[in-house]
C-alpha cells in the first residue's frame, strides 16, 4: 500500500501567476462551431471565464492564456469581460503539435512559481489553494491528484498517475495500476520549461514528456486536493455532467456549508 501524500495547509497558499492552454481546437465538443473550445458555455457562462472567475478566487491576479485556433475571437471575448486579472496572451500558430508546444509559446511567462491549467477543467479553488500551498523546490513541479478515483466521471478518459510517497513515478491514461488521478492543476517552475525544451523537435513535445523529466529525477510532486470537486468538460456528457454539478454544488463547485461560509 502506498502512502498518500500529504495534504496542503490551504492557509499557506501565496498569490502567483497562472498560465492557461486553451489554443486546441476541442474537436469532441465544439467541432465546426464559429469559436473555440474555451468559449463554449456551461451553465451560461464560457469555460474559460470560469476557470479565470476560480483562479482569481483562490488568489491569482496574473493570467497568461496560450491562444491559437481561433484565437482572435477569444481574445476578444475575454478582453469584453471584467474578470479582475491582468491578463497576458501568447499566440501557439502550431496547434496541431502536442500541448508542450503551447507551453513553450509562453516560456517567456514562467518566471518562477507559475499555476499551469487546462481551459476546460472546472474545480473548486480550493483546489488550486492546495496545488499552491505545497512547498515547492526551485527545479520541481508539483500537480494536484485526486484519490476519490470512484467519483471520477469519466474514469476511462482520466489520466492517470502512480506515486510513491509525493512523487510521480508513472503518469497515463492507460496505466492498469494507479492511485490517483490527474487534476489539470499543476504548478510549475522554469524547471518544466527547461525539460520540454530538451524534449522539443520537429513535432513538437507533450506536457508528459516534460513531466516524464522531472519524474525521473524525483523532481515532479503530488499533492492530494481532497474533497474539492473538479471535472473535465471533454464532452458532451462532460458538459452536461459539468452543469448538474453547478446546478447542485453552485458556481464554485462547494458543498452548500462552504457557500454559506464565503457568502
Amino acid at each position: 500500500m502506498v502512502p498518500a501524500p500529504r495534504r496542503a495547509d490551504v492557509r499557506a497558499f501565496p498569490g502567483t501567476r497562472a498560465l492557461i492552454l486553451a489554443a486546441g481546437k476541442g474537436s469532441r465538443l465544439v467541432a465546426g462551431r464559429p469559436y473555440p473550445k474555451p468559449l463554449e458555455t456551461v451553465a451560461g457562462v464560457p469555460l474559460i471565464v470560469r476557470v479565470i472567475r476560480g483562479l482569481r478566487a483562490a488568489g491569482v491576479r496574473e493570467v497568461g492564456v496560450v491562444i491559437g485556433h481561433l484565437g482572435e475571437v477569444l481574445r476578444e471575448e475575454l478582453e469584453s469581460w471584467d474578470l479582475g486579472v491582468s491578463l497576458s496572451f501568447f499566440e501557439n500558430d502550431e496547434v496541431d503539435k502536442p500541448n508542450g508546444t503551447s507551453v513553450l509559446k509562453a516560456a517567456e511567462f514562467v518566471t518562477g512559481p507559475t499555476y499551469l491549467l487546462m481551459s476546460d477543467h472546472l474545480w473548486n479553488p480550493d483546489l488550486v489553494r492546495a496545488v499552491g500551498a505545497f512547498r515547492l523546490g526551485a527545479d520541481e513541479a508539483v500537480l494536484g491528484v485526486d484519490f476519490d478515483i470512484p467519483r471520477c466521471f469519466d474514469l476511462p478518459d482520466a489520466t492517470k498517475v502512480r506515486i510513491e510517497g509525493d512523487r510521480i513515478v508513472a503518469i497515463d491514461k492507460q496505466l492498469e495500476s494507479y492511485d490517483c488521478l490527474d487534476t489539470g492543476v499543476f504548478r510549475i517552475t522554469p524547471a518544466l520549461i527547461d525539460a520540454l525544451r530538451d524534449a522539443d523537435g520537429p513535432e513538437g513535445c507533450s506536457l508528459s514528456q516534460g513531466v516524464a523529466t522531472l519524474a525521473a529525477d524525483g523532481r515532479m510532486k503530488v499533492v492530494d486536493v481532497g474533497a474539492a470537486r473538479w471535472i473535465d468538460v471533454d464532452t458532451p456528457d462532460a458538459h452536461a455532467e459539468a452543469e448538474r454539478l453547478i446546478g447542485a454544488y453552485g458556481e464554485t463547485l462547494a458543498p452548500a456549508a462552504a457557500r454559506v461560509a464565503v457568502g
